[in-house]
């Protein structure tokens, strides 16, 4: 009689055994799985930040329009002066706002050559802040070109919750 009730037992304890060894394996490739899952998000995760700090170090900087004006007059003083270009005047800029963006207008009267309005023209669209030309009108006097130019830059103007997080 013994061997009959130790029998089942044992039969059992060894099927439990096989069970539990088997759903540990089974545990151990979800693991493996979601190991990997977990470095594909974290690499993701570290692309859409580096991706989110360039695009906002493409904006111009500033929390009202008076600030991002001064900014983009700042910009475009320094590159003009940093490739040769002379400028006359550099009017008031322009601004449209559209929800949270501010769309600003720089329009600038220049002296220069040729050579140095290239330079100008390459380091604008080499610049960190993201700039863009929207105009352009130049004309020839004795080997001097004059002529005005807008540039274009964005910026982000957040509300006072926002900016605080």
């Amino acid at each position: 009689m013994l061997p009959f009730q130790i029998a089942p037992v044992a039969i059992n304890f060894y099927h439990d055994y096989r069970d539990s060894i088997a759903s540990l394996n089974q545990n151990i490739e979800l693991y493996k799985k979601l190991g990997k899952r977990a470095e594909y998000w974290e690499i993701e995760n570290k692309n859409a930040k580096q991706e989110l700090d360039k695009i906002k170090s493409g904006i111009l900087p500033g929390t009202s329009y008076e600030l991002i004006g001064t900014k983009i007059q700042s910009l475009v003083r320094q590159l003009a002066s940093s490739t040769g270009v002379t400028f006359k005047s550099l009017v008031a800029p322009d601004s449209v706002q559209v929800d949270d963006w501010t769309l600003v207008t720089q329009s600038m009267q220049f002296e220069a050559s040729s050579a140095t309005l290239m330079r100008f023209l390459k380091s604008i669209d080499e610049n960190q802040v993201n700039l863009a030309v929207v105009s352009l009108d130049v004309r020839s006097y004795k080997n001097k070109l004059t002529g005005t130019i807008k540039i274009t830059g964005f910026s982000q103007t957040l509300e006072e919750e926002e900016e605080e997080l």
